[in-house]
């Protein structure tokens, strides 16, 4: 039986504080799935971050920003709080600063408390922060402790509703973080410097390639030591979500590394560490198969096929690059073990896609959806439809595409640095409500 889920960031939902967290929104948004058989919800990576998702920090901790100030007052940590304009996008700033200090000063630790504060990667966060941003690192830890409890009981409510959360893991972090400063020996270095920047090969996206501002992982040292760093994040992972989507999965076949200093077009492919971490991964017994969804698009070579097909993994396919218009079909339309999307994080919307196709191709998308009795006027409807009666066993929908909405509420344009990058969000769910009950 087909699945169907939807994308829609933590930072998208709707907030009285000026971006969206892990507060009340969040149940409601729960329950709303619930209601309309929606099993899964794709939140994008939560980890803390250089200002960008996927550009972590830690693979530990949890995005500070996402701290509901409800659940603090719930808690009885701190007392009135000033509601913000609610405006459809997330505004990054330190408006909950105060309020975080003003808890932290009323906590009284507990077990859990200092149960929690015994995991490795938590401290090591904790003292980073520190060092970087001048607070304590007992502040730090609480802060963390305030997160994963949050989060988790989001996570037992959407499980006791029937939803699942599908998690993004990124594949690096950037240089610098908790996870350089305390595993250097994972990446490539020489005399303590980096060597090499992860991007990719100029693309659909970007004519000159891609720098990401992050380092390349020495493959030969994470064998040595049988790949336990990379293994104990993703079993971390596993407590966090139910399902873990894996960003750039081409690098764990072979990846793209760029001499520091140079320009996306003079870095090359070497092999990444493929079936030999996979297998231990899953010696552990803690993560299977099933937990995983790879992030196959893009570039992928033959190999990279292979070791997906070694493991029958769940791959992704983007409708957007995968309809032929010119030959009325699906090209990629043989496989079920597929996640779905009409587009996804990075693409535009289904509406703003259409827009930018000329008039004939207009014609011809309209008569694709015709030919497979999609007939609704509405091509974000359509689309719906025809992922619905596609092969694929999991369909996930964005919200904006659910809602219809053009180019200017996309969550991403790769490659470019800009305000509306990772901030589109829902002033509320009224529209929502209503619109969902088209994805059937």
């Amino acid at each position: 039986m087909k699945e169907k889920g939807i994308l829609l960031p933590i930072f998208s939902l709707p907030s009285n504080y000026g971006i969206g967290d892990f507060g009340n929104e969040a149940y409601e948004f729960i329950d709303i799935l619930s209601e309309n058989n929606i099993t899964y919800w794709e939140i994008l990576p939560i980890n803390e971050s250089d200002g960008m998702p996927y550009s972590p920090v830690s693979y530990y901790a949890l995005e500070e920003d996402y701290i509901s100030l409800d659940k603090l007052k719930e808690y009885g940590l701190i007392n009135s709080i000033e509601k913000r304009e609610i405006t459809d996008r997330a505004v990054y700033d330190d408006f909950k600063k105060p309020y975080y200090k003003e808890a932290f000063s009323n906590f009284e630790p507990h077990e859990q408390y200092f149960e929690f504060i015994k995991i490795p990667e938590i401290i090591e966060y904790a003292t980073f922060a520190s060092e970087k941003y001048g607070e304590t690192v007992e502040y730090y830890l609480f802060l963390q402790y305030i997160l994963y409890k949050q989060w988790m009981d989001i996570k037992k409510y959407a499980n006791s509703k029937n939803v699942k959360i599908i998690g993004d893991m990124p594949v690096y972090p950037v240089f610098d973080s908790a996870e350089t400063k305390y595993h250097a020996n994972c990446f490539e270095m020489k005399n303590g410097k980096f060597t090499f920047e992860s991007g990719t090969p100029p693309d659909y996206f970007n004519s000159d390639g891609q720098k990401w501002n992050s380092p390349v992982y020495d493959v030969e040292n994470l064998k040595k030591e049988n790949y336990k760093y990379l293994i104990d994040r993703f079993k971390y992972y596993t407590k966090l979500f139910d399902k873990i989507r894996v960003d750039y999965f081409r690098g764990y076949d072979s990846f793209y590394k760029i001499p520091i200093g140079k320009s996306g077009k003079e870095g090359f492919y070497t092999d990444g560490v493929s079936y030999g971490f996979f297998d231990e991964l899953f010696k552990t017994n803690e993560v299977s198969v099933d937990n995983l969804i790879i992030e196959d698009l893009g570039d992928i070579r033959e190999e990279t096929i292979e070791l997906r097909e070694h493991y029958n993994f769940t791959r992704q396919k983007i409708l957007q690059y995968s309809i032929d218009l010119n030959n009325f079909c699906d090209m990629d339309d043989s496989s079920e073990n597929v996640l779905a999307f009409p587009g996804n994080h990075d693409c535009n919307t289904i509406y703003g896609w259409y827009k930018s196709l000329n008039d004939e191709y207009k014609w011809r998308l309209q008569e694709f959806l015709r030919r497979h009795e999609c007939y609704d006027l509405n091509v974000n409807i359509g689309m719906m439809q025809y992922c619905m009666k596609c092969k694929a066993k999991i369909v996930v929908i964005t919200a904006q595409d659910i809602l219809g909405l053009d180019e200017t509420a996309r969550t991403n344009l790769p490659g470019t640095i800009s305000k509306d990058n990772w901030s589109w969000k829902l002033k509320n769910f009224d529209n929502f409500k209503r619109e969902i009950k088209n994805f059937n």
